[in-house]
């Protein structure tokens, strides 16, 4: 692989992750984590299949999903914001079916070939804001980022947006928080 093999694209970017995974783990037998946690990620990797993502890493209790990152249809943002709401649904309230959170961004990435098991790494800036959006979001939450929301407003409608300071970013992101019953 040479450093000059990727490609910069326009994509949108959504993280998913489970609520009280920890405090699950910590108190339950591993079989019984997985069986609470894989039925549920199943569901979540399919409604991201559904909306034209591709899972590009999974990290234990989520995942990061990439809209646009081979293929760009304009729509991304749109899919991206379709599929954070479908997971957000999906995730449930108690132990039984944790509750999901999610966060999504649009814009600039870089795509590059990656060494295995992935099939592809993604870089920049709009994969660091979807992760701290999803940090950021509570139980049954999608956080948009200032991007992302730009280009789904009229998907979405209203929601309680602020100034909002994200670990590890210098300068305040308008963020727009959308609740699962939004």
């Amino acid at each position: 692989m040479h450093l000059d093999s990727g490609r910069r694209r326009r994509a949108a970017v959504l993280f998913a992750d489970l609520t009280g995974f920890t405090r699950l783990v910590e108190t339950v037998e591993p079989e019984i984590v997985y069986q609470v946690v894989r039925p549920l990620l199943d569901d979540l990797a399919a409604i991201a299949s559904r909306h034209g993502g591709e899972i590009q890493q999974v990290l234990g209790d989520g995942f990061m999903c990439v809209f646009g990152a081979h293929e760009t249809l304009g729509d991304e943002a749109h899919r991206a914001v379709r599929a954070g709401r479908a997971m957000i649904a999906a995730g449930g309230t108690a132990v039984v079916r944790p509750p999901v959170h999610a966060g999504v961004e649009y814009g600039d990435v870089y795509v590059t070939p990656s060494w295995p098991p992935a099939g592809y790494g993604v870089w920049g800036r709009t994969v660091n804001l979807a992760k701290r959006l999803c940090d950021l979001a509570g139980p049954g939450e999608l956080q948009i980022g200032p991007e992302a929301f730009a280009r789904t407003a009229d998907l979405v409608g209203p929601t309680l947006a602020g100034r909002t300071r994200l670990k590890g970013i210098v300068d305040p992101v308008v963020t727009h928080r959308l609740p699962a019953a939004a």
